[in-house]
C-alpha cells in the first residue's frame, strides 16, 4: 500500500495575535491525520512569536522556522521563505487570521492525489478551492468568496488568469514539483502576490484543480492585504465604471505582471505557454478595437460580469 504523503502547512505570520489562537486551533483539527505545519514570524512587536512558540511545545506537529533576527519580508517574501525550507511532497499555504474547516487539507489532497493520477507527479499541480467570506468576528458574510466575486469557476487556463486570478493563497495545495519550479523563478519584490504567481506557474507548465467547496472562512479585518469588497458585484461595477483611473490601473496592473512573468521563466516557458504571454503583451500595443478583437480572440476574458464590462471599457 502506498504511503501517504506528508503536507506541510506553510503559516506566514506578522503582527497576528488577534486571531492567530483560532487559526492554529482549526490546523490542529484537521481531519487529514498526515501534515505538519511550518511556522514563520516576520517580525511582529506584538505576542505573536509567543503564540507560535507555544504551540511549538505543546504540539509535535507544529514547528517554527529557523529564527532570523527581527527579519521583516512581507507576506510574499515570508510566504518564498517557508516554501524554501519545505522538502514534503505537498504543501497547502496558510495565512494567519482564517480558519480552516475540519475537512481542509483532506478535500484538497483528494484532488491532488486524483490530479497526479491524471498528469502524473512530476507536473507541476495547483489545486485550490472556494472560501466563505466572514467578518473580523467570524460571522458568514458571503457563503461563497466565487459567488461574491462573480468569478468563472472553469477559468483554469494561462488566457484567463492572465487577466484576473481568481486562486486565493489561504486555500491552495501545490506539489513539490511547482513548488520547487516557482520558488527558484519568484522574485517577490516584483511579483503582485505569491498566489497569482503561483497560479500562472501552474496554468503553464501543468494543471490546476478546482474543489468547489467553501473549505475556509476567509476572514476580512482592516489588517488584510488583499481581501474581499463588502460591496455586492452591481455597486462595485457602478463604482469600477466612475473610477476611471482606478479600472486603468488594474488593467496595466495585468500587463505589468505578465511582463514579470514572462521575464522570470523566459525561455523555460513551454512555446504555447510563451506565446499565450508575449501575445497578450502585443495587445497593448494595438488600436483600442483592434485589441479588444484579439482579447476575445485570445481567449483573455475577464471572469465576472463587471470585470468584462470594464475591460471592454478601459481596456
Amino acid at each position: 500500500m502506498t504511503a501517504t504523503k506528508t503536507i506541510t502547512v506553510a503559516l506566514a505570520a506578522y503582527n497576528g495575535e488577534a486571531y492567530l489562537g483560532e487559526q492554529l486551533a482549526s490546523l490542529a483539527r484537521q481531519t487529514d491525520g498526515c501534515f505538519r505545519v511550518l511556522m514563520r514570524d516576520d517580525g511582529s512587536a506584538d505576542g505573536t512569536p509567543e503564540i507560535l512558540r507555544a504551540w511549538a511545545e505543546k504540539d509535535s506537529r507544529f514547528a517554527c522556522a529557523p529564527a532570523s533576527g527581527r527579519e521583516n519580508l512581507g507576506a510574499k517574501g515570508n510566504f518564498l521563505r517557508l516554501m524554501r525550507l519545505d522538502e514534503a511532497p505537498y504543501t497547502a499555504l496558510c495565512d494567519q487570521d482564517d480558519v480552516w474547516e475540519p475537512e481542509r487539507l483532506a478535500r484538497t489532497r483528494a484532488a491532488m492525489e486524483e490530479a497526479e493520477r491524471l498528469w502524473g507527479a512530476d507536473t507541476p499541480l495547483l489545486v485550490h478551492s472556494d472560501c466563505a467570506v466572514t467578518d473580523a468576528r467570524g460571522a458568514v458574510l458571503h457563503p461563497s468568496f466565487f459567488a461574491h466575486q462573480g468569478w468563472d469557476k472553469g477559468a483554469v487556463t494561462l488566457p484567463r488568469l492572465l487577466v484576473q486570478n481568481n486562486v486565493t493563497g489561504c486555500t491552495v495545495l501545490i506539489n513539490a514539483s511547482l513548488r520547487r519550479l516557482a520558488t527558484e523563478h519568484m522574485d517577490p519584490e516584483k511579483v503582485f502576490m505569491h498566489d497569482w504567481f503561483l497560479a500562472l506557474t501552474a496554468a503553464a507548465f501543468g494543471h490546476i484543480a478546482f474543489v468547489d467547496a467553501p473549505l475556509v472562512r476567509y476572514r476580512q479585518h482592516g489588517g488584510n492585504e488583499v481581501g474581499a469588497s463588502a460591496a455586492g458585484q452591481l455597486e462595485r461595477g457602478a463604482r469600477a465604471l466612475s473610477r476611471a483611473d482606478k479600472a486603468r490601473a488594474r488593467i496595466r496592473l495585468t500587463y505589468d505582471h505578465a511582463a514579470v512573468f514572462l521575464e522570470a521563466y523566459g525561455g523555460l516557458l513551454p512555446p504555447d505557454a510563451r506565446e499565450t504571454v508575449e501575445a497578450y503583451l502585443r495587445t497593448q500595443r494595438l488600436p483600442k478595437l483592434r485589441r479588444l478583437a484579439a482579447l476575445r480572440r485570445g481567449g483573455y476574458l475577464m471572469q465576472s460580469t463587471v470585470t468584462r464590462i470594464g475591460q471592454m471599457v478601459f481596456g
